[in-house]
């Protein structure tokens, strides 16, 4: 029987949490431009998806680089995905909101 080869495994995961950070970072810039002028609530809102966006990515990158020669990634635990799933929620809640009083 083979063990699993950890391989690139772990480089594949830091994208994919850097792409979901690029996606929030992007609604937040779209929440933020949807609010100039009009909707203070808006621009609230781009602001605070851009900030928790901005440190989900810093957050990914900690811990990737603070585990990087070790055996186990710290990249897909529990509490780092139920983080992320929060924040994707979140954003949409926001994303609905601007829609919704558009």
């Amino acid at each position: 029987m083979s063990t699993p080869d950890s391989g690139l495994q772990p480089e594949r995961t830091l994208l994919a949490w850097r792409r979901t950070s690029l996606g929030l970072i992007a609604n937040g810039i779209l929440l933020l431009a949807s609010g100039h002028g009009s909707s203070d609530v808006r621009t609230g809102l781009g602001i605070v998806v851009l900030t928790l966006s901005l440190g989900c990515w810093a957050a990914v990158s900690a811990v990737y680089r603070h585990t990087r020669g070790a055996a186990v990634h710290s990249l897909g635990q529990d509490r780092v995905l139920r983080v992320a799933a929060g924040l994707v929620l979140l954003v949409g809640l926001f994303d609905l909101y601007a829609v919704v009083t558009r």
